[in-house]
């Protein structure tokens, strides 16, 4: 099976089961910095010694993107250099061509409430001053806790690729053939130290053991025997690990093995939160990012998988997952972002049909640009969250089903759509019966650096745990609801979850474009929420970053996205 196949197979799974000196602003570690001393109300004593924060990096670089990967929550960039690091297209290394990044920083951000009602917040983007909620490494599943031990053990990344799992499975077929057994001293490192649970061979490379958190709980792969135990003598291989479509056969489970894959583990209670300043939420992320080489759009694509363990022992009530990402399209500030709601898919093009420095157009300070030639550039969020529903009826447009919230049904209800409906009939005693529903983008929001300051002050970068989780929510930080029309702060239009919804070529439709926004350095966020977290409940992301060359602008069609 082709490649372009085997990604449109593992797609239509998803679908049947429903630079630098512009983009931080030095303001915020003043500003936090005054804040300190409120951290130790929010931090649990304990005699376990905190966590650093993560060094390790790594280049995704298998196609034609170079994306750069962190230990510590955040993704596409370099702290070091605080250049943006996601690299397309990529020429070969040492060529001295101009590196041009589309992407600037990325991350998971995180918010929902305790039983009482208390705020649980974690997030990064720029670890300015020394500013992080997220540290490397997995959490005792028992406590939900870490130490500084363990995430300097897990401040590393695990990669492999196609073909050294193709030349494990041929060895091992060929031995199983003969008769003999797998000889371990020709497995290749990637195949042989995979961090699959139980793998025997873990610590003779990493001087540490895998946690014992049960089959399924660290990197996936195809377990041969079905013992639960990664082994790669006894024919089990790593795969890309995608809820709902597990391979039954060993075929199907060939058919989930991308060109490159790399996995690592970081949570948000390994130390205090100096970023948020929030409480932890005691969540430990799994991640996969992997890729494809065609000869075709997937050769500029890269995906990551986040796995989502709560290992708080309370619930997490109003919970929301999102993708924050500042979408740096080469130049920093002549930049324009929207959405389309019914891919939930977030979107950047150029401001002007030029990027870079030309007249009338901002300084970019020695950034590499893409000049005449402007791509467009997208997050696909290809997977969200699910909650629980049920079915209380059905119309003309399909089912309806109830999204339940703790002991509580909402009356907001989706379809196999996502339309919207309001359900007006009495809901009874009726219990939760144990289905499903992927939420997918339930708000897309932006807002923009505070240096300089836009013309909306309350528009700016959040510096608090509740002002993150309202731009979660879709809201802006200081609660005002998001409007149509305008920036969406305070215009006169109908309240809407979704910033920029229509394309920009549409003379008629609400986008930066028509609205003429100024030139200005901006970040979205795609959230899905709320929903109800159980203790050690899974859930997952699965983003796309897209990528489409030499479209033309300004007021793009974005079609070809």
């Amino acid at each position: 099976m082709t490649k372009i196949k085997i990604l449109v197979a593992w797609v239509l799974c998803l679908t049947v089961i429903t630079t630098s000196f512009a983009t931080i602003n030095p303001e915020r570690a003043k500003q936090k910095a005054s804040r300190a001393s409120a951290l130790s109300a929010n931090t649990e004593i304990n005699l376990r010694e905190d966590c650093v924060a993560a060094t390790a990096q790594t280049d995704q670089n298998i196609n034609n993107v170079r994306a750069r990967l962190l230990t510590g929550g955040d993704v596409w960039w370099d702290p070091g250099s605080a250049e943006g690091r996601y690299i397309v297209p990529a020429p070969p290394v040492g060529s001295g061509l101009d590196e041009v990044s589309s992407l600037y920083a990325g991350a998971v951000w995180l918010g929902g409430l305790d039983p009482a009602g208390n705020l649980k917040v974690a997030a990064t983007d720029y670890r300015s001053g020394g500013q992080l909620d997220f540290y490397p490494g997995p959490l005792e599943p028992a406590t939900g806790l870490t130490d500084l031990p363990i995430c300097q053990q897990w401040d590393r990344f695990f990669e492999v690729i196609s073909s050294d799992i193709d030349v494990s499975i041929s060895d091992f077929e060929a031995s199983r053939l003969l008769g003999i057994p797998y000889d371990d001293a020709l497995i290749p490192d990637g195949v042989k130290f995979w961090p699959g649970n139980g793998n025997p061979f873990f610590f003779e490379r990493y001087g540490f053991d895998l946690p014992n958190t049960g089959a399924g709980s660290l990197g996936a792969f195809w377990d041969e025997d079905q013992d639960g135990n990664y082994d790669p003598t006894l024919g089990d291989f790593p795969i890309i690990d995608i809820r709902g479509c597990e391979p039954e056969t060993r075929k199907e489970a060939k058919e989930l093995i991308p060109d490159q894959m790399i996995f690592w583990i970081y949570n948000d209670a390994g130390g205090p939160h100096s970023l948020t300043q929030g409480t932890a939420i005691n969540m430990e992320i799994q991640v996969q990012s992997f890729a494809y080489a065609t000869n075709d759009e997937v050769n500029d694509m890269t995906f990551q998988r986040y796995k989502l363990i709560n290992r708080a022992n309370t619930d997490i009530q109003e919970t929301y997952f999102g993708m924050w990402v500042d979408p740096d399209l080469g130049c920093v500030t002549d930049d324009y972002s929207g959405c389309d709601i019914e891919r939930s898919l977030a979107y950047t093009y150029n401001q002007d049909e030029w990027d870079g420095t030309v007249q009338g157009s901002p300084d970019c300070g020695g950034t590499p640009t893409y000049g005449d030639i402007v791509p467009l550039v997208g997050t696909d969020y290809f997977r969200g969250p699910t909650a629980p529903r049920i079915v209380v009826g059905s119309s003309a447009e399909g089912e309806l089903h109830v999204i339940v919230k703790g002991d509580e049904y909402d009356t907001s209800l989706y379809n196999e759509g996502d339309t919207l409906y309001l359900v007006d009939q009495e809901l009874g005693d009726l219990n939760p019966p144990d289905i499903k529903v992927q939420l997918g983008m339930s708000s897309f929001m932006y807002y923009n650096n505070s240096n300089p300051a836009p013309p909306d002050p309350q528009t700016v970068d959040p510096s608090m745990a509740d002002e993150y989780y309202n731009i979660l929510r879709g809201i802006w930080r200081d609660e005002t609801p998001l409007t149509v029309g305008g920036t969406g702060y305070l215009s006169a239009g109908e309240q809407t979850r979704y910033a920029f919804f229509d394309p920009p070529n549409d003379p008629n439709g609400w986008s930066m474009a028509q609205e003429g926004l100024g030139f200005g350095d901006r970040r979205t966020v795609q959230a899905s929420g709320p929903f109800l977290l159980k203790p050690g409940a899974r859930n997952e992301l699965i983003i796309g970053a897209v990528w489409v060359p030499d479209v033309r602008h300004p007021n793009p069609d974005i079609s070809r996205l």
